[in-house]
């Protein structure tokens, strides 16, 4: 572990982001995360039967809405740049709080603790996936909880991003600050 500030709350998130180990797991779970996030909610499709009528794949296209791509035969993509967004900050924010529960461990083992922190910062995972009706709107998540319900969530879909990030980053602050009361030992 580096030497820095251990008076502030937020050390354990620079020291997660400045040691190699934990950044690479930030990363890998971010990623991950992303990966899984696109499929559940239907921004990878596979549609049966399309396919490319201009030639070899990829077909990747810009639009004032989003991005769209046919990445293979039968499977495609699209995003809106909103969601592109909040995908970045929510895949970052569940990546680092990964990490800090490793991170945690880890200190807890340090400083001789019996228990392992707990992780609250995953809290943030359940409205994640339930942003997709405010961007996406297909996907098995529709599946899972219903057509009615997923449009009747619609009418919160402005709310539901800021919140999942807001719920990400108080549960990477809670993580932070519990690790961060380990200081003395």
């Amino acid at each position: 572990m580096q030497c820095v500030n251990r008076h502030s709350r937020f050390w354990p998130i620079l020291d997660v982001l400045s040691e190699r180990r934990y950044a690479a797991i930030l990363i890998v779970s971010g990623l991950a995360y992303g990966i899984l996030y696109m499929v559940v909610v239907g921004v990878v499709s596979y549609v049966p039967g399309l396919h490319s009528v201009t030639g070899p794949y990829p077909i990747i296209r810009f639009t004032s809405l989003g991005i769209s791509a046919i990445i293979a035969g039968n499977v495609f993509f699209f995003i809106f740049y909103g969601a592109i967004a909040f995908l970045a900050a929510s895949s970052f924010l569940v990546g680092l709080n990964i990490s800090l529960m490793f991170y945690a461990r880890r200190m807890t083992r340090a400083c001789r603790m019996n228990r392992f922190s707990k992780s609250k910062g995953l809290l943030g995972l359940l409205p994640a996936f339930f942003t997709s009706f405010s961007c996406c709107g297909t996907g098995p998540l529709t599946l899972a909880i219903g057509s009615a319900a997923f449009s009747s969530l619609s009418l919160y879909s402005q709310y539901m991003a800021p919140m999942t990030i807001a719920v990400l980053v108080a549960g990477t602050y809670m993580m932070s600050s519990k690790v961060s009361k380990t200081e003395g030992c």
